[in-house]
């Protein structure tokens, strides 16, 4: 992934049976199986924890709400560009790419740079 980091993928749902009965166990937890292993039990009175902290629950409502309404200005915004190119476009008389740019994000993007609307 080109940053020289290592990366490890395991398939939680994994049938070979070849990580260590921790790692299993750990898998399984991801999964939503239950399991007695003692770092799992760690792990998830950490995790319930964290849940019942207000502090972090505030912060990642915050958090959430501002990619949503950041969501929300993107959709105007494409909404907004997609209008001024089919207006563009009806004033040119080139009703079939009004059609084709609706289909087509390669060529959308050709005419919005086409009609300087990028």
């Amino acid at each position: 992934m080109g940053d020289e980091a290592t990366k490890i993928f395991l398939n939680a749902q994994g049938t070979l049976e070849d990580v260590s009965k921790e790692l299993k166990a750990f898998l399984d937890y991801v999964v939503g199986k239950k399991t007695e292993d003692s770092y799992v039990n760690k792990l998830e009175q950490a995790l319930k924890k964290a849940k019942k902290n207000r502090e972090w629950r505030h912060e990642y409502m915050t958090l959430l709400m501002r990619d949503q309404e950041n969501q929300e200005i993107g959709e105007k915004r494409g909404t907004k560009k997609m209008a001024k190119l089919i207006m563009l476009l009806n004033e040119d008389g080139r009703l079939s790419d009004i059609v084709r740019v609706s289909q087509d994000e390669e060529y959308r993007q050709k005419l919005y740079a086409e009609y300087h609307i990028i």
